[in-house]
């Protein structure tokens, strides 16, 4: 436990020590925050399928979801892919450090810097802004509302953690770039109703929510915050249980390419 302490200090030393990123960071977040803003200013209320919702709240619960996807998973896994290039596994192997350990010191290490650069200012400028916006709308925040948010977002974590270990095999065993993160991060941030309704989405790429995770989680978060549909309603279960069937599926195929980049890239001997 001391070792992880030590080294989580050690992380913090390091990111604080580039303090103009993380007020780059935060900046990037405010303003992508006015950007929702003035878009909310053109885009009509009655296209966003949910009524009497302006795009300021309907925009925050997709980028609150995204943000699961681009501000802890891609970080994570971006410093995976640097590690794994500079040799820096290699030091972890030999320092008798468990590689459980250290994935778990770099992910709470950036979960923690992501929750006060990106999580917290996001929810600080929304809260300015939209008492300034033409139609905020109305969100239902019940204990059972809770509850099916929850849900949703522990459906989620078992796809993310699928595409994480996508990305760290495919990684170990491609030895050139990173594709998973890629598609992880674009397809989840474009066609998973981010931005705009997955209804807008043309015919031949329709399917593309029901096999993309962060789909389940922003229509969840948004039929229970906006409609008060919540988990025991027979709607909402069979969203869950979509979510949950396609998040299982995503996890073990991670699973696998996780376990496959491990075994090559100890037969290769470019790891352990």
């Amino acid at each position: 436990m001391r070792r992880i302490h030590n080294n989580f200090i050690c992380r913090w030393q390091e990111f604080w020590t580039f303090k103009i990123n993380i007020l780059i960071t935060i900046m990037n977040t405010c303003l992508e925050v006015l950007m929702w803003f003035f878009l909310a200013k053109i885009i009509d209320p009655s296209t966003l399928g949910f009524e009497g919702i302006g795009y300021m709240p309907f925009i925050l619960v997709g980028s609150v979801a995204i943000y699961f996807v681009d501000g802890v998973g891609a970080s994570f896994t971006d410093k995976f892919h640097d590690d794994s290039s500079n040799g820096i596994f290699k030091l972890v192997y030999l320092s008798n450090m468990h590689v459980g350990e250290y994935f778990l010191l770099n992910f709470v290490t950036m979960l923690v810097f992501d929750l006060f650069t990106i999580f917290i200012p996001m929810i600080i400028v929304y809260s300015i802004l939209i008492n300034y916006s033409i139609d905020p709308g109305t969100l239902f925040l019940a204990r059972d509302n809770w509850i099916t948010i929850i849900i949703g977002l522990l459906i989620f974590i078992v796809g993310n953690l699928g595409f994480q270990l996508m990305t760290v095999g495919a990684t170990l065993f491609l030895k050139q770039g990173n594709p998973v993160s890629f598609f992880m991060e674009q397809f989840n941030r474009f066609f998973s109703g981010q931005y705009f309704p997955t209804t807008f989405l043309p015919g031949l790429l329709g399917f593309m929510p029901k096999v993309l995770p962060t789909a389940y989680i922003i229509l969840i978060w948004r039929e229970t915050l906006f409609l008060n549909h919540v988990y025991y309603q027979k709607e909402m279960i069979n969203l869950v249980l979509g979510g949950l069937i396609v998040n299982l599926v995503i996890f073990l195929l991670g699973f696998y390419l996780f376990y496959y980049g491990i075994k090559r890239a100890k037969i290769e001997g470019r790891w352990f």
